[in-house]
């Protein structure tokens, strides 16, 4: 299992998996750990719905927060702040569309009661698991770290609280990459190189049945 720089919080949370069992590919955990190359995200309007969008602030990717049950409200003040729109936040997804992510650190501030965060992966060898942490919310900041390893990739996060909270703050996320499928498109000379051949072997077919005709 790598250390990385959250061995602080190793010593203080307990992950466990869909089986049941500790996992070394998903780190999580109270707290608030950088990682390298990590990206805020930014607002750059005024938004509400059950969905709203952040970007990045180095990479300008595309980053949804979608609620179930709120209707989200964000403000074009710089680094991202999620309310509702009735004052209380009860759930919230973090997803990267057309992508997934390696690290997220959020911030579900001034809550009451518990907090359960979803993190729902991509196994390096196919398929999907679910890790779930629960940890009590404070009046105040209350970080939690994800993180990724051993080739898992983090699909979305999503963060309830029965009791709710004020905002979600200060989402910084890293590792983003793609998951389209790079179609390969032949370039404009490859295809006259394509076409030439396919009308020589036209026209070799052609003088073949002329004389098998004359035979």
């Amino acid at each position: 299992m790598k250390r990385l720089a959250l061995a602080p919080l190793l010593t203080i949370t307990l992950l466990l998996g869909c089986g049941g069992g500790l996992e070394a590919g998903i780190l999580m955990g109270v707290g608030n750990m950088p990682q390298p190359n990590e990206e805020n995200v930014l607002f750059t309007s005024n938004q509400t719905g059950t969905t709203v969008f952040g970007e990045t602030n180095q990479t300008h990717t595309a980053v949804a927060f979608s609620s179930i049950t709120d209707t989200l409200v964000t403000t074009s003040s710089g680094q991202a702040k999620v309310t509702a729109q009735d004052g209380k936040v009860n759930d919230i997804t973090i997803s990267v569309p057309g992508h997934t992510f390696t690290d997220l650190i959020l911030n579900p501030f001034k809550g009451s009661g518990r907090a359960t965060v979803t993190v729902v992966t991509n196994e390096p060898g196919g398929g999907q698991q679910t890790f779930t942490l629960g940890y009590a919310l404070g009046n105040g900041q209350n970080f939690v770290t994800i993180l990724a390893t051993d080739g898992e990739t983090i699909d979305h996060v999503t963060v309830s609280a029965q009791g709710g909270f004020q905002d979600l703050r200060q989402p910084r996320i890293s590792g983003i990459a793609s998951t389209s499928i790079v179609t390969v498109v032949p370039e404009p000379a490859s295809m006259l190189l394509l076409g030439v051949g396919a009308i020589g072997l036209v026209g070799y077919g052609l003088r073949r049945r002329g004389k098998v005709a004359a035979v």
